[in-house]
């Protein structure tokens, strides 16, 4: 038997009202609504106005809770790329909203905490890999490959590793953790790009 669920669009200020309406009591909160656009309204408002309204109108409960919030970024707002401006600057955002959550929530016993993957299997990253796929006439698994050549874990991760980083941070094991941004990218940031010329 799966969880209740309430199905909204998180941009939509009647659809949060919704949704907090339908589920008021709740001890942790994960914003994990994503979308890759060009469009910066449309990647602000998803990656960055939802999630901090959507704090807000939880915050009672959370609070009474003891509770937390999770954010999902991304190593785009960590590191610079061509072609995904407005992605990245959101995640970046949603970075220093995390931060900013995390000291005016602690006093209420709120932590608030964000998630920073690398590439992960999942239908959006899937339609990323549709430009290398067609570029360099390989099939999904040999995009993958191409992207994550230069990781030291050299392969892309499963939904359920992050969800496992998310679970840590809700869990009491994290009780003492807030502010923080956990990288769970294969290790792609620790990687001197200069130094690649010298690799295999």
């Amino acid at each position: 038997m799966g969880l209740p669920y309430v199905v909204g669009d998180v941009t939509s200020a009647s659809d949060r009202a919704r949704i907090v309406s339908e589920s008021p009591d709740i001890d942790v909160l994960v914003n994990n609504a994503g979308v890759v656009t060009d469009d910066w309204t449309v990647s602000s408002n998803v990656h960055v106005a939802a999630p901090k309204a959507l704090v807000e109108a939880y915050t009672e409960s959370l609070a009474s809770a003891g509770g937390c919030v999770i954010n999902i970024a991304s190593v785009a707002g960590l590191s610079a790329a061509a072609g995904a401006s407005a992605y990245a600057t959101a995640k970046a955002a949603v970075l220093h909203l995390t931060r900013v959550q995390a000291v005016e929530l602690g006093p209420r016993g709120v932590r608030v905490n964000a998630v920073a993957p690398g590439w992960i299997r999942t239908p959006m990253a899937d339609d990323e890999m549709q430009t290398i796929m067609q570029r360099d006439g390989v099939d999904l698994e040999g995009a993958y490959d191409i992207v994550t050549r230069y990781l030291p874990l050299r392969r892309v991760a499963e939904p359920d590793e992050i969800a496992g980083v998310v679970a840590f941070l809700a869990s009491s094991d994290a009780s003492f953790i807030t502010g923080a941004t956990i990288v769970a990218d294969g290790g792609g940031l620790v990687v001197d790009v200069g130094m690649l010329a010298f690799g295999d």
